[in-house]
């Protein structure tokens, strides 16, 4: 009726797509000698060894029917209901009708899947059309933000499901790097190079609001909760609090500090700009086409780390979500950055 199929390792760090199967056979049945130690005397009754319990029948098998897989229960019969069946420790879900689905995606009451081309359900660390994800023992798979550990290493989940992989990213305002593989390494926060921009920087860390910053520069009222683009405001608050005022004020020449292009202008104009490589503590850095600037903490090896005001979301660049002051870590040639200045 069809071939006997278990998968024969199911859990392989950074497995690909689909899982290595091998047919399976079982053998049963009795035989062996009993003996006697010599040195027992006859009357002596030798110890009665326990009861060897008889391995349990499998509870079902997954078969090979042309190119589909189904279900056999005990009693032989093809599962036609939905649901989830687990044969030899493994877990499979079959379509109503009796059909296993394969090579697919799919939502069951909230949670998602993923069964590979065998229909075994993918757990743990795996690859997935290129990229690494991972899904608990049950196959759920994680789609919100956060950590999570397998096989003693760490990883990352990004919302939506992605483990981060050969990149650095910050969480809670503490850095890391993911290897190719996605294992997470924590990094040491830089000190700043001895600027006291970066001191003061470091004392605004976690501040939610860009009330302060906005209204010591604009001289208005804050507007707008979050929304108001405050990221230039605060690098020019942090030099004046600093008592390094005098380093940038040149470039409100070319329009007010609260405005990213200005600070471009102005490095254009006084030849400002230095080389990514050699980023330190106290200079300012530049993203995208002027849409976003924060100040460089510190850099070392392939990394600069920055701490920014209205910064988006966590392990995420951008303002789609702005609010806070957080620190951040960018490899030196992530196309993100535009440039650094140094005043």
């Amino acid at each position: 009726f069809g071939t006997v199929f278990a998968e024969a390792d199911g859990q392989t760090d950074a497995a690909g797509d689909d899982g290595i199967q091998t047919e399976v056979t079982m053998e049963t049945g009795e035989g062996g000698s009993e003996t006697q130690d010599p040195e027992i005397q006859p009357e002596t009754p030798a110890a009665e060894e326990p009861a060897v319990e008889p391995a349990p029948a499998p509870s079902g098998r997954i078969i090979k029917k042309g190119k589909y897989y189904y279900y056999k229960d005990a009693n032989g019969k093809i599962r036609k209901k939905s649901g989830f069946v687990t044969v030899l420790g493994k877990k499979y879900y079959v379509k109503k009708g009796g059909k296993i689905r394969t090579s697919k995606t799919f939502r069951i009451k909230k949670k998602y899947y993923r069964a590979n081309k065998y229909g075994v359900i993918k757990t743990g660390v795996y690859k997935w059309k290129g990229k690494y994800y991972y899904s608990n023992a049950k196959g759920q798979l994680k789609k919100s933000a956060g950590f999570v550990k397998w096989k003693e290493k760490k990883y990352y989940v990004q919302k939506g499901g992605r483990i981060i992989t050969g990149d650095a990213f910050a969480v809670n305002d503490i850095p890391y790097e993911a290897d190719s593989r996605g294992r997470v390494t924590k990094l040491e926060i830089p000190d700043g190079d001895g600027s006291p921009v970066i001191d003061v920087a470091k004392s605004q860390v976690g501040i939610k609001t860009g009330k302060v910053y906005w209204e010591w520069y604009y001289k208005t009222k804050f507007i707008d909760t979050d929304y108001t683009p405050w990221c230039g405001a605060f690098v020019a608050w942090c030099y004046n609090e600093a008592g390094l005022y005098k380093k940038i004020s040149k470039a409100k020449k070319y329009g007010p500090l609260g405005y990213v292009p200005t600070y471009s202008r102005f490095a254009n104009k006084y030849d400002k700009w230095v080389n990514k490589s050699e980023a330190k503590g106290g200079d300012i850095i530049i993203f995208g086409w002027n849409m976003h600037v924060g100040l460089v903490e510190g850099a070392y090896d392939d990394y600069i780390i920055t701490i920014e005001g209205n910064a988006g979301p966590t392990a995420a660049w951008g303002c789609h979500k702005p609010g806070a002051v957080v620190r951040k870590i960018y490899k030196k040639n992530s196309v993100k950055i535009k440039g650094v200045i140094r005043p």
